[in-house]
């Protein structure tokens, strides 16, 4: 993809509502900062808005029933145009009735815009997001047509509903000048105002009481008779008090299109900077951007409270007191380390400054409090996260960071051995506990926790308590492979061999225990000794890639691997758009299983096989799962490369309607480029590089190492080229190169 390509006008397509096949509930469009005060050292303000769309209508909110599939959130903040000579209405929403011939959206990085085509008028909406500010920009363009004589227009500026429920707004008061309104939620208590670059004529609060229910502003727009289209800027605003929102509210309009120039700028500059794909299969190519775009839109830009700039919320987890920190963080920081790597030593250390300070490593603080229980991935991809961040940064200073009086690397440690301490003496497996146990002395009951799963929601077909899973045991294996590599960083020898020998240990259990080989798949172990009749994508994390944030290879043989293969062709697992995460012949096969973990797609092993398959050889079977998954990620039921979500449909590859993503799940198939097409690992003593392309040349440039910038080319004759700091650093011919850590400034 060229350079000239990678603006905002290059990264965009667009899509009809009308013409989708499916009810698809509003999508997030964000940038993770939406609704975050000016005042940093307030928690939080509330929920983030989604902006989206459905085939009846365009509207957004977060207060919606998704089972019931009813639009319960505020609609459409410009509703409608009203023309003031003639009275004709102008609706804008999607549905034919709307008396559109048309209605377009265009997704870019900077910008959404709904576009409604009438016989005499065009009306266009952008929605912008400008940086670092509290609030957002909405742009209305009327472009009349050449039978279009009218001079003045209405356009409606509405709220009619707060978060699913009637709007009950306290404080609420209004100006003429410039439409503006500005209340106090009821529900959320935070401030907030509206208001346009245009004066209203009248405005209504629909007042009941002492509460505003039904928010609407009649802005007049006069035609300026220049040919051009007449725009007028909407905005909403946020403050920690009226004042603040009213006066958040007056600097946007005060320079609405220096706002637009410098929101566009910033998208411009931020693609440039990412790593890029060059590839005979540009569709390809933009999916691959629009990942790194999709998972800048929802990173917070600014601290909440003791929580740094960098987090990326989960997908159903609100921002009223705080994010979450969790392994859903680790996951996505892994895949930033190459391009900005120091929000991931930011989250490392807040983690565990903020959680429990012994033991086994929280789960991370719901609204500001430490999660009960323990997930067996929260200490493994710690590990896996930590290792890949001091090799893509050189910075072992971190290791010896001092987090509640013991050094990173004692707590670290700590962590393991209490992991270790729940291994059964007779399996040497690790056991699965309580899904949302709690540590002792977090409830009144004192009851004592053990290890969750890898993966909620399983345990009613998992076994249960004591039952061995997979998953678990590979996620462990893999944690500890990591920890044994940073003790050797840290010139640790003896706890280096220490952990590497339990690694080996418990690797050799789950070889005798939990591979399958009657239909040769890793399985799980019930309480009783049998083996489990679940056959999911937990055995694919087992054997090709193990703990997804260090991806040591798994504990597969290479036989064992072809046979994993075998099974991604399978008719329990096969679809056009990858694997499965149930078998289909499972009796708990649902397609529309909400976490997706019993069906349908799940978001991080589904879009981390290819890069397992590779790791193990499995080209042929890689390629075809590569554009598998990005043919899902690009289509998503119509909706394109911009929307992805945590789960998929199991029978039509599309989102499940309640299961949109803002954190950045989605970086998770770059994976399958940079760990598998170009099968990258960083290594105690160098980087290593390992081609295996479906294509007959393919370019990945960007990548940032030690502050150094590495780009690796695989040319047309076969030659793999490596540049660092644009001086080639390496050449071969067989694919693969490597690149000691000294080449790295």
């Amino acid at each position: 993809m060229d350079k000239a390509n990678r603006t905002n006008d290059g990264l965009s397509y667009s899509i009809v509502p009308n013409e989708l096949t499916t009810p698809l509930l509003p999508a997030m469009w964000g940038n993770g900062q939406l609704e975050l005060f000016a005042n940093l050292d307030r928690p939080c303000v509330s929920e983030v808005v989604c902006f989206g769309f459905g085939t009846d209508a365009l509207w957004y909110g977060p207060g919606l029933d998704p089972r019931a599939r009813v639009r319960g959130g505020e609609q459409h903040l410009l509703p409608a145009v009203y023309d003031a000579d003639t009275g004709r209405k102008y609706l804008l929403y999607a549905r034919e009735s709307s008396g559109a011939r048309s209605s377009i959206v265009t997704f870019k990085p900077d910008r959404q815009i709904w576009r409604y085509e009438f016989d005499d008028l065009t009306i266009d909406i952008s929605l912008l997001l400008p940086r670092v500010r509290p609030g957002y920009l909405l742009k209305l363009e009327l472009i009349p047509g050449d039978n279009n004589t009218s001079r003045r227009w209405f356009v409606y500026h509405e709220l009619r509903a707060f978060q699913g429920n009637l709007m009950q707004a306290t404080e609420a008061d209004y100006e003429l000048a410039s439409g503006t309104v500005w209340w106090k939620s009821h529900k959320s208590g935070h401030p907030e105002a509206i208001g346009s670059s245009c004066d209203a004529e009248a405005i209504n609060l629909g007042q009941d009481g002492p509460w505003a229910t039904n928010i609407m502003a009649q802005v007049v727009v006069e035609r300026d008779g220049q040919g051009e289209p007449d725009i007028v800027y909407f905005a909403r605003a946020f403050g920690d008090t009226l004042q603040c929102a009213r006066d958040g509210l007056a600097e946007m309009l005060a320079t609405p299109e220096k706002l637009e120039a410098e929101t566009e700028a910033w998208w411009k500059q931020y693609l440039d900077e990412v790593p890029c794909l060059d590839a005979p299969d540009e569709t390809f190519c933009e999916t691959f951007l629009w990942s790194w775009a999709n998972f800048r839109m929802n990173r917070i830009d600014v601290p909440i409270g003791k929580c740094p700039a960098g987090i990326c919320p989960s997908n159903n987890v609100s921002l009223k007191l705080g994010p979450v920190a969790s392994g859903d963080n680790q996951l996505q920081e892994a895949l930033q380390l190459w391009h900005d790597p120091l929000p991931a030593r930011d989250m490392m250390l807040y983690w565990l400054r903020e959680t429990r300070k012994s033991g086994l490593i929280s789960p991370g603080l719901r609204h500001g409090v430490d999660s009960p229980g323990n997930y067996v991935s929260d200490t493994a991809w710690f590990c896996g996260l930590l290792h890949k961040y001091l090799l893509a940064t050189g910075d072992l200073a971190l290791l010896d960071e001092d987090v509640g009086g013991k050094s990173v690397l004692q707590r670290l440690e700590e962590s393991v051995e209490a992991q270790l301490s729940f291994c059964d003496k007779q399996t040497g497996l690790i056991p699965h506990a309580a899904e949302h146990s709690r540590f002792e002395g977090e409830t009144p009951t004192g009851k004592p926790s053990g290890l969750g799963a890898l993966s909620e929601a399983q345990t009613r077909f998992r076994g249960g308590a004591g039952a061995f899973y997979s998953d678990t045991s590979a996620t462990v294996y893999g944690g500890l492979l990591a920890l044994a590599e940073i003790e050797g960083l840290a010139q640790n020898s003896e706890h280096s061999d220490r952990y590497r020998q339990f690694a080996e240990v418990l690797h050799a259990a789950i070889q005798k225990h939990l591979w399958n080989e009657d239909i040769g798949f890793f399985c799980d172990l019930r309480p009783d000794g049998s083996c489990s009749d679940y056959v999911g994508k937990d055995g694919f994390i087992t054997g090709l890639f193990a703990n997804p944030v260090h991806r040591p290879g798994g504990v597969a043989t290479k036989a064992q691997a072809e046979k994993l293969a075998e099974w991604c062709n399978h008719p329990d697992f096969v679809s056009e758009f990858g694997v499965l995460s149930l078998a289909r012949s499972s009796p708990y096969f649902d397609p529309m299983n909400w976490k997706g973990r019993n069906s349908g797609f799940n978001f991080y092993p589904t879009n981390q096989l290819p890069a397992g398959l590779y790791a193990h050889g499995c080209y042929e079977e890689g390629h075809r799962q590569l554009f598998k998954q990005f043919r899902r990620h690009g289509e998503n039921g119509g909706l394109g490369p911009r929307y992805r979500g945590e789960s998929n449909d199991g029978d039509t590859g599309e989102i499940l309607p309640w299961r949109f993503n803002n954190y950045p799940s989605n970086l998770h198939a770059l994976t399958s480029v940079i760990e598998g097409v170009f099968g990258i690992r960083l290594t105690n003593t160098a980087l290593t590089v390992h081609v295996n392309s479906p294509w007959p040349w393919v370019k990945l440039s960007n990548l940032r190492i030690r502050n150094s910038l590495l780009d690796l080319e695989l040319t047309g004759d076969g030659n793999l080229i490596a540049t660092i700091n644009s001086s080639e650093a390496a050449r071969s011919a067989d694919g693969k190169i490597e690149l000691p850590w000294e080449l790295f400034a």
